[in-house]
């Protein structure tokens, strides 16, 4: 398959939930996928789902909130398949519970992820994305949360941190376009994976109020708008609602996530 058909991608927070589902998808369809992750156990089992797959899937081990193995990680791509097309954003970590009590430990492992783990991961790949050859796509999806337009109370580290998320991903556009390097961000709703499992902080508790939909059908709108660029992906009517209250009427929202996360 030519580098059109089958782009190299790294993916960080491969191990689970939305990233695992993305590395399934890109190697359903031919991809070259670098899958990033502290846990060498998951990753193992996310290579062993992928074995029948098109695609090639190389596993390393790496922690977002360490500069050096996230450039490690881009220089054993390059030195596998010879090039990088697709950067992934997509490790993260949550935080519930009243901000003036939580553990700073705690807020710190959230602020060092989601932000300085994407701030790692763009400015390893940004380089290996600009020698990237041919017409392919060049393309960073940074996965955000709708958290991030109106971040919720119990929840506000995690939302500042998209929020965060958001306002790079529209400073990179202009940043990165004279070197064809699209940049996408995903306002993700809730989602069934290990997330609030693995939140710091209050753990387990999800907002039983709003559905939930499967991290696959993230996955999916990745790989898509990989080959076919957009700005900014809401997946789902009931977000685009959430997002549209919280601007237009942001006192009674507020209200709202008031009941939804207490």
């Amino acid at each position: 398959m030519n580098q059109v058909a089958s782009p190299v991608v790294l993916i960080t927070g491969a191990s689970s939930g939305i990233g695992y589902e993305t590395a399934l998808v890109f190697a359903r369809q031919g991809a070259r996928v670098a899958a990033l992750a502290r846990r060498t156990d998951r990753l193992a089992a996310l290579c062993e789902a992928a074995a029948s797959l098109p695609g090639e899937i190389l596993p390393l081990q790496a922690d977002v909130t360490r500069p050096e193995e996230v450039r490690a990680a881009v220089d054993q791509a390059i030195a596998r398949w010879g090039h990088l097309d697709v950067l992934v954003a997509n490790a993260g970590i949550g935080h519930r519970g009243p901000l003036a009590e939580a553990d700073w430990a705690d807020l710190e492992t959230v602020l060092r992820t989601n932000i300085d783990g994407v701030l790692h991961s763009v400015r390893a790949a940004v380089p290996a994305l600009r020698a990237s050859p041919g017409d392919g796509p060049r393309h960073i999806h940074l996965i955000s949360s709708i958290t991030g337009n109106a971040p919720p109370p119990y929840a506000a580290t995690y939302g500042a941190s998209k929020a965060f998320v958001n306002g790079l991903a529209r400073a990179l556009r202009v940043e990165l376009a004279a070197d064809r390097i699209y940049v996408t961000t995903f306002l993700v709703g809730q989602t069934d994976t290990e997330f609030a499992q693995r939140r710091l902080g209050h753990s387990g508790k999800v907002a039983s109020k709003l559905p939930s939909m499967p991290a696959s059908q993230v996955a999916e709108a990745i790989a898509r708008v990989t080959f076919r660029p957009k700005r900014t992906v809401v997946l789902r009517l009931i977000d685009r609602v959430l997002i549209m209250a919280g601007a237009i009427a942001p006192t009674l929202f507020d209200r709202f996530q008031g009941r939804v996360y207490r």
